[in-house]
């Protein structure tokens, strides 16, 4: 079958100048979009648009070999509602690409005549794709090394803001603040599943893959030995802050370089837990009281669970209660003395502290009765106690000793009293 090629323009092919008479009515003439057509111009439009259509769907059931087309410098496809509100749309193709504008004279859509191939391609159920063919998504977009989406919003403020969803082969996907060359966004490629999660509740779980736990707004996991790094790039101060309406917490590093940790609020203190309960209070006094359960700060500068304090004075108080003991039994003198006569009190320095001299005893050195399983310190009561045992027994000697003396001093008087009384009665001297 031999071509057949419908010219419609005024080139001097098929109608010049001239829209074809369609039910008698000469289709002739030119009116711009905008003006609004006498019954007469009205007509001719829609006979016009009447032909276009039937060579539409005449051409829909020629051969594939047949062809409508539009000629001329700037050929256009004009559709012109004239009812109501007044709709002009020209679909136009010319040297600077093929366009769609709409009443207002606004290229809404354009294809440049350098455009590659599949720049722009619907496939099935709607799925859009630019440069290829073939997409997979809602909207498939083929790059090269590096794919880019634009969102630009320009001002008349002297304010651009042109931000671009970048996907590159070495870096991965970036949000790219390109006015200002800058990138707060980046995911590597290959990063791992759930690097990155935001829950319904707005709680955000990072590292792992599992959604955030329930009770926590910030959810991190890791294999890492730092799980959380936060780090200043001066040497000023860097802190992590904790807050409620009645208090705040924070730690971090002062700009000394020394650590801070516990409660900034004035008049709060600081409840330090391990093995999941408290195990050490700190009023905003500095009073300190610790141990398995510690008990409640009273007026102790630090106090243990088992009674030792530190009086505010600064003297130390060991535990000593009766309920706190067990196999409760007295040391005999012989024990006493045979330990205070083997303790070899000593001077010495403190290799970490040679600046001071103390007197005492070595650990390794003393008797078994005083010394501790590891022999590496000394109990200071338990050496009292010896002493105590040693002074006591002196004490009852000494005692046993006045009354003997006492004894002696009586019979010595009775007896020089007697030698009086044998002299007076034998002045003399006779025998």
């Amino acid at each position: 079958m031999a071509t057949r090629r419908t010219t419609l323009g005024g080139n001097g092919r098929g109608m010049s100048g001239q829209r074809p008479d369609v039910g008698g009515v000469s289709a002739s003439g030119s009116v711009t979009p905008h003006e609004r057509r006498d019954p007469t111009s009205r007509w001719h439009g829609a006979v016009w648009a009447l032909a276009i259509f039937v060579g539409f769907v005449s051409a829909g059931q020629c051969p594939a070999d047949e062809t409508l087309t539009l000629q001329g410098p700037s050929p256009q496809l004009i559709f012109d509602d004239n009812d109501g509100t007044l709709r002009t749309w020209t679909v136009s193709g010319n040297d600077g690409g093929f366009n769609i504008n709409n009443t207002a004279g606004f290229s809404v859509f354009r294809i440049a005549p350098t455009a590659s191939t599949q720049s722009l391609h619907i496939g099935t159920g709607g799925k859009v794709g630019i440069r290829t063919q073939n997409p997979q998504t809602n909207l498939h977009v083929v790059g090269g090394f590096t794919s880019v989406l634009r969102l630009d919003c320009p001002t008349d403020v002297g304010i651009a803001t042109v931000w671009d969803l970048v996907s590159d082969m070495d870096t991965g996907f970036r949000l790219v603040d390109a006015y200002n060359n800058r990138f707060p966004f980046t995911v590597e490629n290959n990063a791992p599943n759930g690097s990155l999660f935001v829950g319904a509740t707005g709680s955000v779980g990072m590292g792992g893959g599992a959604l955030p736990d329930v009770n926590t707004k910030l959810d991190l996991r890791s294999d890492f030995n730092n799980g959380l790094l936060a780090k200043r790039t001066s040497a000023n101060a860097h802190y992590l802050r904790v807050e409620n309406s009645n208090s705040v917490f924070r730690c971090g590093v002062q700009s000394s370089g020394d650590a801070q940790f516990g409660a900034l609020s004035p008049g709060k203190g600081l409840n330090m837990l391990a093995g999941g309960a408290t195990k050490m209070l700190i009023n905003a006094s500095g009073q300190i009281s610790f141990g398995n359960t510690p008990p409640a700060i009273t007026s102790h500068a630090i106090l243990h669970q088992s009674g030792a304090n530190l009086t505010l004075a600064g003297v130390w108080t060991n535990a000593s209660s009766h309920a706190l003991k067990q196999d409760i039994e007295p040391i005999t003198s012989e024990q006493a003395r045979d330990t205070v006569r083997a303790l070899q009190p000593v001077g010495y320095r403190y290799k970490s502290e040679l600046t001071e001299r103390y007197v005492g005893f070595i650990a390794e050195d003393v008797p078994e009765l005083v010394a501790t399983n590891d022999r590496k310190g000394l109990a200071p009561m338990d050496i009292t106690a010896v002493l105590t045992k040693v002074v006591q027994d002196q004490d009852r000697e000494l005692v046993e000793q006045k009354r003997i003396n006492a004894e002696l001093s009586d019979r010595l008087l009775k007896l020089e009293q007697q030698l009086g009384r044998l002299a007076a009665t034998n002045p003399s001297g006779a025998q």
